[in-house]
């Protein structure tokens, strides 16, 4: 049997917009594939990803476009349950809300599910002090190219994971 997965992703933004730039383009992809996308935002991102999408007559290949994302607000619950399709969450908020989260995820969802992809994104103004150990924390970048290797984005990043290998 195959061991589950779980891959983790940062991502820093300046603003929804600029976050909506790069997770638009990812989400319809994924929608494609029939991958389950989840998003949990603290500060409520369906709105405005919904009205962009919109403005934009962006179209979408799977049966019911932006509407198959589920969109959890920080109260959510989760039913959980095996899950064999690989499975995306992007998660927004403060450092702390995403560090609560992740930690929920890692106990309750890794055994369940045979991939998870966690994309989590920082607003910019709130890492400057931390940036080196978000990185740490995480598996790759993500931006409007998708995901690339944290040394190739963040120039003289040195990824403690492989230099210890």
């Amino acid at each position: 049997m195959q061991e589950n997965q779980m891959i983790k992703a940062c991502n820093f933004y300046v603003s929804e917009w600029h976050l909506f730039a790069a997770l638009l383009p990812y989400v319809r992809d994924e929608l494609k594939k029939n991958h389950k996308v989840l998003i949990i935002s603290q500060d409520n991102l369906e709105k405005g990803i919904k009205h962009l999408v919109e403005k934009l007559n962006l179209k979408f290949e799977n049966k019911n476009g932006i509407n198959d994302v589920v969109w959890l607000n920080e109260d959510f619950v989760l039913e959980l349950k095996e899950e064999i399709t690989p499975v995306n969450i992007v998660i927004q908020g403060t450092k702390e809300f995403i560090k609560e989260i992740n930690l929920y995820l890692e106990k309750s969802l890794k055994p369940l599910y045979r991939k998870v992809t966690i994309i989590n994104c920082f607003e910019i103004y709130d890492t400057n002090d931390i940036l080196y150990n978000i990185l740490d924390e995480h598996d790759f970048v993500f931006n409007t190219a998708g995901m690339n290797e944290k040394s190739s984005i963040f120039h003289g990043y040195i990824d403690k994971k492989k230099t210890l290998l």
